[in-house]
């Protein structure tokens, strides 16, 4: 009698066992949605200490031949004054383009009009009282796009300080769009060598060696610049930081 009741109860711990590892998230169905930051994780890197700014500028500007001034005006003016990459430890400043997602999620053959009310949060900012933080609003906005279809949500969010969207990954030198991320992730050194290889890549570097602020502005920002002054907002930056 005794043998039989431990091995019932032997036989309950399995079953036990098997129910938790099918709950686990890694497990959970695609359709299932799971809101904002509950889930999705940035990728876990050893993050690498930044060197000190003036050390990786002078580095990079000097192999494109472009003045420290021109890369810091560049920073300034996609991530504000602070040169803000990073939201925290590991976790890169986002900003997902809800209109070419939603593009992009239509010529993928999904339902956008039934997303949008299925996981709204993909598609408008929170509002102010649940995210007083506009850069933790849109972390979860992308955080969202990305419980949809994470490489539509990398693809279509602009990364780091520079802001480069995650189509240009190849342009950066990455090897992969995940690689691109991933380094995105992982320090401001990193951000800074993608943005100068883009640079390089794009031939970018010609119109900031040039100060043609107008043509680089339209490259880099769209041919709306002017209506946000980007170019002169750009030529304001540079004289700044250059002390004129």
């Amino acid at each position: 009698m005794k043998t039989l009741v431990r091995s019932f109860f032997m036989a309950l711990c399995v079953l036990a066992l098997i129910a938790l590892c099918t709950l686990r998230p890694g497990n959970s169905c695609k359709e299932v949605y799971m809101p904002l930051d509950s889930v999705w994780q940035y990728p876990t890197l050893p993050v690498v200490t930044a060197s000190a700014p003036a050390s990786i500028y002078d580095s990079l500007a000097a192999d494109l031949g472009i003045e420290v001034a021109s890369m810091l005006a560049v920073s300034s003016i996609e991530s504000g004054a602070s040169h803000k990459a990073f939201i925290s430890t590991g976790s890169p400043v986002v900003n997902l383009d809800v209109a070419i997602f939603k593009e992009s999620l239509h010529e993928c053959g999904y339902n956008v009009d039934s997303l949008i009310k299925t996981v709204p949060d993909a598609f408008k900012r929170p509002s102010k009282s649940r995210y007083a933080n506009p850069l933790k609003a849109q972390r979860a906005m992308y955080r969202a796009a990305s419980a949809i279809d994470d490489s539509l949500a990398k693809v279509c969010t602009y990364w780091g300080m520079y802001q480069i969207r995650g189509s240009n990954w190849k342009l950066c030198g990455a090897s992969s769009l995940n690689d691109f991320v991933e380094r995105m992730s992982a320090s401001e050194d990193a951000q800074h060598i993608l943005f100068a290889r883009y640079l390089k890549e794009t031939g970018l570097d010609e119109y900031l060696r040039a100060k043609d602020w107008e043509r680089f502005a339209r490259a880099y920002n769209g041919e709306g610049y002017a209506r946000h002054a980007y170019h002169t907002r750009l030529a304001e930056a540079y004289n700044r930081y250059k002390g004129k």
